[in-house]
């Protein structure tokens, strides 16, 4: 790699000479701990509205025998089709794992994309995670150096940065030559986008599959000799000036890939609830609060919200009107996590939404801007409530649950993966399933894992 490259050349060579032996062997644990928890949120993801739609599609419009597994569906379309419905599913409760410095969900969209497109050409768990290595640092070291301008612009980096690295991730399980790898990135760039207007709505579940699609669809054009500009990230009317109002701060120097890796360096922050994570400092100061109160949760006067300023750009404002707005609403997901004393799948219905505390509860909220909290890119926040005595009670989280700095454990990690499993998987199948997804480099054949995840045949 030499400092004369553009980005796509330096991206696409780095992407290729990357062997199993340069890559750490804790980032290759923490990539099987991010299968796991995606493949979790997958599957539990699959059951929702959304996802129910993308998947009905895919039945009607799709082969009736296709070779890749839809998950939670119990049948088989085309690959693209496949990657579509999975990267919805695995975003639909927004349960689905983040890094910092991107600022979005890594794992949903690469997994989604890597496992039905190893399955179409009969590859190993092996080429998979190393793939998903690639595309993990493509993305954030991209991230690290993009955000927050691309952030604060509106897009959703997971899909506006993020099918760039699920294309490179994707290229570079084909083994595609320098030529058709950068080619591929050069489509990927103009697929990019996605509007953070959407958040707390069907379409942000899309957005990961639509990354997801699109990743797969830019590697497999290119694998056949499509064509695009050698500049399409560099140049003057390029993916960084557009998106980004300007190129990575490193340059002229090499993108620093691998310079540490990004899995050991930022990590991932694997959630421990199904909502934005703009909230989870909240609600885990919120659940202290709710063992001090105990019955005297209903003589509670005023709840104060003391958040970064990164929330107020982040999160939807106002009482949500429906479930998928209260999964970004700090607002409900206080008031929930203080009535029920936690905050899981089943906090998210109708009927908790409705809950006559918790709409009492967001009607006492005010969230306000505080100095004092960390600029360390997990939201921290601290919750203060007031009773009808006048006595008051806070409690200040600076470091959420699932953070690298306080991450979850493996009985964690393995019970939200058991719970999340279980609206599709029987117990035997979900056992099963967990042990080849944390030996997932010794499968043979991805596709055993594919079938396997698809569950019985559903309407």
């Amino acid at each position: 790699m030499t400092h004369q490259t553009n980005s796509t050349d330096q991206i696409a060579a780095w992407a290729e000479s990357l062997g199993t032996d340069q890559v750490p062997p804790d980032a290759f644990a923490l990539a099987k701990k991010a299968f796991l928890d995606t493949l979790a949120v997958s599957l539990s993801g699959s059951q929702l509205d959304s996802t129910r739609i993308v998947t009905a599609l895919a039945r009607e419009h799709g082969p009736a025998n296709g070779p890749c597994s839809v998950i939670g569906h119990g049948f088989k379309t085309d690959v693209l089709a496949a990657a579509l419905a999975n990267g919805t599913a695995a975003h639909a409760e927004l349960f689905d794992d983040n890094n910092e410095p991107m600022m979005s969900h890594p794992s949903a969209s690469l997994v989604s994309a890597l496992l039905p497109l190893a399955q179409s050409r009969g590859l190993g768990g092996a080429a998979v995670l190393l793939a998903y290595v690639v595309g993990f640092e493509v993305n954030v070291v991209l991230g690290r150096q993009l955000n927050p301008r691309l952030y604060e612009a509106g897009w959703h980096v997971t899909r506006t940065l993020g099918v760039l690295g699920v294309t490179a991730a994707c290229c570079r399980l084909l083994g595609l030559g320098p030529g058709p790898f950068r080619a591929a990135l050069g489509i990927a760039a103009s697929m990019a986008s996605g509007l953070r207007q959407n958040f707390g709505t069907m379409t942000m579940a899309l957005h990961a599959g639509l990354t997801a699609r699109d990743g797969v669809q830019a590697a497999l054009l290119a694998e056949k000799g499509f064509l695009s500009d050698a500049e399409a990230l560099d140049g003057r009317y390029g993916f960084f000036n557009l998106f980004a109002g300007g190129p990575p701060p490193c340059l002229p120097t090499p993108l620093p890939l691998g310079e540490p890796f990004e899995l050991l360096q930022s990590g991932i922050i694997f959630k421990p609830y199904p909502s934005g994570a703009p909230t989870h400092a909240a609600v885990h100061a919120t659940l202290a609060l709710h063992g001090r109160l105990g019955i005297h949760l209903p003589e509670v006067t005023s709840i104060v919200c003391h958040v970064h300023r990164w929330n107020f750009m982040t999160l939807r404002e106002g009482i949500p009107a429906d479930t998928l707005r209260a999964r970004v609403s700090l607002r409900y997901c206080v008031a929930a996590a203080l009535r029920f004393g936690t905050l899981g799948s089943a906090q998210f219905t109708d009927d908790a939404l409705g809950d006559p505390l918790v709409q009492k509860f967001m009607g006492l909220i005010e969230i306000r801007q505080a100095d004092d909290l960390p600029d360390n890119g997990l939201f921290p926040a601290a919750v203060e409530v007031r009773l009808v005595n006048g006595e008051t009670a806070t409690v200040r989280c600076d470091v959420p649950p699932g953070a690298p700095a306080n991450p979850l454990s493996d009985a964690d990690a393995g019970q939200k993966y058991r719970s999340c499993a279980s609206v599709v998987l029987d117990a035997a199948a979900i056992e099963h399933t967990r042990a080849m997804i944390l030996g997932i480099d010794r499968l043979a054949d991805i596709g055993d894992l594919c079938s396997a995840l698809e569950g019985g045949t559903r309407p």
